[in-house]
């Protein structure tokens, strides 16, 4: 017996569940709770926050066993819930390909290089200084000062008052802070370094171990005759696993990436031993090259198109923002009397009439640049709209970095096999021949209809929002076109 059954109920499994089961279980719920799914039920939120704490709960076997014993509140993790590199690699093949791709970094290297960059602090000095800019530009306008000296009102004041005396200490103090500024740079930098060495030689380290998993894989066929028979035998076993590893989120995308590296490089070696074979081999070689440059496009094409979204989405929240306070100003107001409501009303119309004469000027006032724009009210719909598109976004540029990260590490430890002298050529020749094989199992890998409703969670997301994205492309052309 177990303490507790709400996790297990709120995944519809026995307590006695596989982790198979629980993992197909959580897919499921997470698809039939979805808020994405639920637009009209306020509760799907909550609902599917539940299911997901159930799931990192019952998947994990030391919190399962102490929520078996002990119930919820025992097994909840010290941390929390949420792990944002965890997060990151479940989404893109989790647990089941690590032997194949080894544990994603992406997330957790661009976390710590921002954090040694000192990109947050950069953020906030730079926020400080606006404000400070805002509040000189007040100080000047008041005709407390000078233009001139308007951003920097608060030095100003103290010379003012304390005459040169106080502005060469002001340039001291400057001195001072620039002096320290350099330091910190320094040491960020340093650090910086260390961690990218440190990052360098974890992926050599990573690579050498996968490519020890990749030959002990391969010696299923290697340390045979090779006989046909055999070949069928080793393609049986890996269809079996691939049809495993399908499953998992994105886990046909990463197939069918790792398929198609394994069969190019097994083709450009297997080419150069060849009778003029090297020809063919660097014309392999040539497109393997090209196709980098591509998927290395593709992530950066990825990235910027993220980051232009969350600038749209924090446009529409600041948008929000202005009306919002200008709502809160109205009601500071106490507009409560029958008078005061006739005032406003008054009021509104009178700026309803302004915004019409606006709105007919805009072309001229949009040349100008000299005419205040009102930012636009969005709506809750839009704002949830724009949230997963946003997602969406972000899920698309995680997964364009990450399959780079795959399809490196995959290069590397295909380059570590084929390539190490110290190894037989005949043996690295039956080495190639069975990376073909796998990555021509792995290339033809497909799901069906039922197994692609299983898995498609996150995927969804990303389709979505490239969808989108071709729809407004689609929509634009007639206008561009009108206007030629």
């Amino acid at each position: 017996m177990v303490a507790d059954t709400e996790y297990y109920d709120l995944l519809g499994i026995q307590p006695n569940a596989t982790a198979l089961e629980i993992k197909k279980a959580y897919r499921k719920a997470a698809i039939r709770l979805h808020p994405d799914k639920n637009p009209d039920d306020p509760s799907a939120a909550a609902r599917f926050q539940e299911v997901g704490e159930a799931y990192q709960v019952l998947s994990n076997d030391s919190l399962r066993e102490k929520y078996d014993k002990f119930g919820k509140q025992e097994s909840i993790p010290t941390e929390g819930f949420e792990d944002p590199s965890e997060f990151f690699n479940m989404i893109f093949g989790g647990e089941a390909f690590k032997d194949w791709i080894g544990e994603l970094s992406l997330w957790s290297e661009m976390t710590k290089q921002a954090e040694l960059s000192g990109f947050e602090d950069e953020s906030k000095e730079s926020k400080d200084n606006k404000e400070d800019k805002n509040e000189g530009a007040n100080f000047g306008a008041e005709g407390t000062t000078s233009s001139a000296a308007g951003p920097q009102s608060k030095s100003s004041k103290l010379y003012l008052q304390h005459g040169e005396a106080s502005g060469e200490t002001s340039l001291t103090a400057e001195e001072k802070e620039k002096q320290h500024k350099e330091e910190e740079e320094k040491r960020r930098k340093a650090e910086l370094e260390k961690f990218e060495e440190e990052c360098l030689q974890k992926k050599i380290e990573t690579r050498n171990e996968l490519s020890k998993k990749l030959v002990d894989k391969l010696s299923l066929f290697t340390e045979t005759d090779m006989a046909d028979d055999v070949a069928e035998s080793f393609r049986q076993k890996l269809q079996y696993e691939a049809e495993s590893l399908k499953m998992e989120s994105f886990g046909l995308q990463i197939l069918h990436t790792l398929g198609s590296i394994y069969k190019t490089k097994a083709k450009i070696f297997l080419k150069k031993q060849t009778f003029l074979g090297s020809i063919g081999g660097f014309w392999w070689s040539v497109k393997e090259k090209g196709g980098m440059v591509r998927d290395t496009f593709k992530t950066v094409s990825s990235a910027l198109d993220a980051q232009s979204t969350m600038q749209e989405y924090a446009q529409m929240q600041e948008d929000n923002e202005y009306h919002a306070k200008k709502e809160a100003e109205g009601e500071e107001k106490g507009v409560n009397t029958a008078e005061a409501q006739e005032k406003a009303r008054k009021e509104k119309e009178a700026l309803e009439e302004k915004l019409h004469d606006l709105q007919q000027e805009k072309s001229e006032a949009s040349k100008s640049g000299t005419q205040e724009k009102v930012p636009t009210k969005h709506t809750p719909e839009e704002i949830a709209e724009m949230e997963k598109y946003l997602t969406g976004k972000v899920l698309a540029a995680v997964w364009s970095g990450s399959k780079l990260e795959i399809q490196g590490t995959a290069r590397g430890v295909c380059d570590n096999i084929l390539y190490d002298d110290s190894v037989p050529i005949e043996k690295r020749v039956a080495r190639a021949k069975a990376l073909r094989i796998i990555g021509d199992v792995f290339s033809k890998m497909t799901r069906t209809e039922v197994e692609d409703e299983e898995a498609r969670i996150f995927e969804e997301l990303v389709a979505e929002a490239s969808q989108k994205r071709h729809k407004k492309k689609a929509h634009t052309e007639p206008e561009d076109s009108s206007k030629n």
